[in-house]
């Protein structure tokens, strides 16, 4: 790759819906509130799965959502996103409202230049599960009757195809899939083609997994999420990340958007920056199974802050994985304490997912958002549901109470099922 020494990759856009929240404001309150966005699920028939609470999105109304949005769009991408919305997948339209509302945030629209210089990268597969479940079923009672579309609209690379069509975007344009590590992976991608000078700029989304009963089943078959009955009706309290009692994570629908952009194009256009991302890099486990390892993230952390030329007291905050299984929040303590220390008084970690739950190959974007919006307040929210911490856990994990503090650089992991793993690094603005 030939990557340009003085090029810098900044965060020019971001937009978000997700059970806390579909604006940034009010995604950032919560956040700081420590409001669960857990509930029963209602969109689900979860009669026959033992886990029945998740961050439930299934009924949030995306073409009123789309109407509100549409004093910020051109007339011409008004109309043909709503003519997309009569045939496109619950997972085609939330992200497409996010991208259409995160490229109105990065002030885009008339100023896109040469469309073949933005690449769009979806992170994230299998996210049309509940469509493709329909269809099959509906194949199986009768052939003529499935979606006159289902070849177009169950395909993954639809997804990143229609932000393409709707922004008129010419780049490369493609979807990664890492499990719960996809998004970063995409902004892995997307930093490299600013970097090499393919492209300007790069859309980055993680699409909402669009799931089954029978897919959270087989999460539960797995031991992954929580089945416990005393959170079936307190499904506010079963996320709890670094605590004794945690037991497995929520499966919740989110979707984010990001867009990354070269500083030099930026600045030019004037406008207004979030962040920088000075740095994205993956490895792996060298085992399929959901069996995280220490050593691999603690050495994906430590050549992560190699490449940025960073020593690890530089790090002020962590956002993290933290899931609430056993083993999944030990082996990433284990890898940031290896790396950082048992106790470093500059660093500060929490978890989103005791709020959102866990909202699967989305997670690195939507949760990179929030954490962008803390480091800008330096202001970090709680990890809720912490009644006994871990004895093994010596860190400031921000236990049940927001904190005030100042962050220079943010670390954000993501590993994901498979043993993939994706960090990434980034910086408060300044010139």
């Amino acid at each position: 790759m030939n990557q340009k020494a003085n090029k810098r990759v900044v965060i020019t856009g971001m937009a978000t819906i997700n059970p806390l929240g579909d604006t940034l404001e009010e995604y950032y309150a919560n956040l700081i509130q420590g409001k669960s966005g857990i509930k029963r699920w209602t969109s689900l028939d979860m009669s026959q799965v033992e886990c029945k609470i998740g961050g439930d999105l299934g009924d949030y109304d995306c073409k009123a959502a789309l109407e509100r949005l549409s004093a910020k769009l051109p007339p011409e991408i008004f109309k043909k996103t709503r003519k997309i919305f009569k045939n496109a997948t619950f997972s085609n339209k939330m992200n497409l409202l996010c991208a259409l509302q995160a490229y109105a945030d990065a002030e885009l629209f008339g100023k896109t230049g040469d469309p073949f210089r933005t690449s769009v990268l979806v992170g994230g597969h299998n996210f049309n599960s509940q469509y493709i479940t329909k269809n099959t079923e509906q194949f199986e009672e009768e052939p003529l009757y499935i979606e006159p579309l289902f070849g177009v609209e169950a395909l993954d690379s639809n997804i990143a195809a229609t932000v393409s069509e709707i922004l008129g975007l010419r780049g490369p344009t493609f979807t990664l899939g890492a499990a719960c590590a996809s998004g970063n992976i995409a902004l892995r991608d997307g930093r490299r083609d600013i970097l090499s000078g393919d492209c300007d700029r790069s859309v980055i989304c993680g699409a909402i997994f669009n799931m089954t009963a029978a897919d959270i089943h087989a999460m539960a078959f797995l031991d992954s999420v929580v089945v416990k009955p005393e959170y079936q009706d307190n499904p506010e309290a079963a996320s709890r990340p670094f605590d004794t009692k945690r037991c497995g994570f929520i499966p919740a629908h989110g979707t984010g958007t990001m867009i990354l952009e070269d500083l030099e194009t930026a600045k030019k256009r004037g406008a207004k920056i979030y962040a920088e991302l000075v740095g994205v890099k993956a490895n792996a486990n060298a085992n399929h199974l959901p069996a995280p390892s220490s050593e691999s993230q603690a050495y994906l952390i430590r050549a992560l802050l190699q490449e940025a030329q960073l020593q690890p007291e530089a790090i002020d905050y962590i956002n993290c994985h933290a899931t609430g299984t056993q083993l999944g929040d030990l082996e990433e303590i284990r890898a940031i304490i290896e790396v950082f220390g048992a106790s470093p008084k500059h660093l500060k970690i929490n978890a989103p997912k005791s709020m959102l739950g866990h909202v699967c190959w989305s997670a690195p974007i939507v949760e990179t958002i929030g954490g962008i919006i803390q480091m800008q307040n330096n202001k970090l929210h709680p990890t809720i549901n912490i009644a006994e911490i871990d004895p093994v856990i010596t860190l400031d994990v921000c236990a049940n109470q927001a904190r005030d503090h100042v962050v220079k650089y943010m670390l954000k992991n993501s590993f994901g099922f498979g043993g993939l793993n994706c960090c990434a690094l980034y910086k408060k603005y300044e010139e």
